[in-house]
C-alpha cells in the first residue's frame, strides 16, 4: 500500500527519512472560503442527509451544528418536501495527516510542494503516532462526491485530483510528534 507525502519545504524531508519531529494540524486549519490547493470551504464539515440542509433556508429553516435531524411531512408553499430522517450537519475537528495514493508531479505542482517522500509502512506510522497522541487514528482513502454529503473521508469531487489518503485523530489541539528514522524514503525534489 504505497502512500506519498508532498512537502512544502525540502528541509522537511529529513524528519521523515532520518527521524525527527513533525507538526500535525487540525482539519479546520485547511478551511478556506475558496477551494485552492489543499484548502477547501467544506473541510471538517459533517453533512449526512438525503437533502442539503442549507437548502432548507429557502423554506425558513436554518439548522447549524445538529445531529439526528428528522423532519417529516413538511410542506412549504403547499408543496410537500422530502422527509429528512436522522440527518447531521455540524463541524467536527480533529488532527489529520494527508497523504496521496499516487506519485504525481502534477499533484505536487497544484499543491505548490517542493518534495515528495514515500511512506514505508503507513500502518506502523499510524500506530507510532497513536501512542504519542493517546488515541487511535482512523485511516482511509478519501472518496469524492458531486452531492452535498461530506465527512472527513468524503470530499467534493472538485478535490478528486488530490487522490487523498488520510489519517484522522479525534483530538482538538495541534500537536508535534516524533517520527522514527526510515519512516519514509525520498522520491523527488521538485524544481
Amino acid at each position: 500500500m504505497r502512500k506519498y507525502l508532498y512537502l512544502t519545504e525540502v528541509e522537511w524531508v529529513d524528519a521523515w527519512v532520518k527521524g525527527g519531529s513533525i507538526p500535525i494540524s487540525l482539519a479546520s486549519s485547511y478551511l478556506s472560503e475558496d477551494r485552492a490547493g489543499i484548502f477547501t470551504p467544506d473541510e471538517n464539515l459533517i453533512h449526512e442527509s438525503a437533502v442539503s440542509i442549507p437548502s432548507l433556508r429557502q423554506h425558513g429553516i436554518s439548522i447549524e451544528g445538529s445531529r439526528n435531524i428528522t423532519i417529516k411531512n413538511f410542506t412549504s408553499n403547499g408543496i410537500k418536501q422530502p422527509d429528512i430522517i436522522n440527518a447531521s450537519y455540524y463541524k467536527d475537528d480533529g488532527l489529520i495527516l494527508s497523504f496521496c495514493n499516487s506519485f504525481s508531479e502534477d499533484i505536487a505542482k497544484k499543491m505548490d510542494k517542493k518534495a515528495c517522500v514515500e511512506i514505508i509502512n503507513i500502518e506502523k506510522l499510524r500506530q507510532n503516532i497513536d501512542r504519542q497522541l493517546g488515541c487511535k487514528g482512523i485511516m482511509d482513502s478519501c472518496r469524492y462526491t458531486s452531492d452535498h454529503n461530506r465527512n472527513h473521508f468524503l470530499k467534493s469531487s472538485e478535490d478528486s485530483w488530490q487522490n487523498e489518503f488520510r489519517i484522522f485523530w479525534k483530538t482538538t489541539r495541534d500537536k508535534w510528534v516524533k517520527i522514527p528514522a526510515n519512516s519514509a524514503k525520498l522520491v523527488k525534489v521538485f524544481d
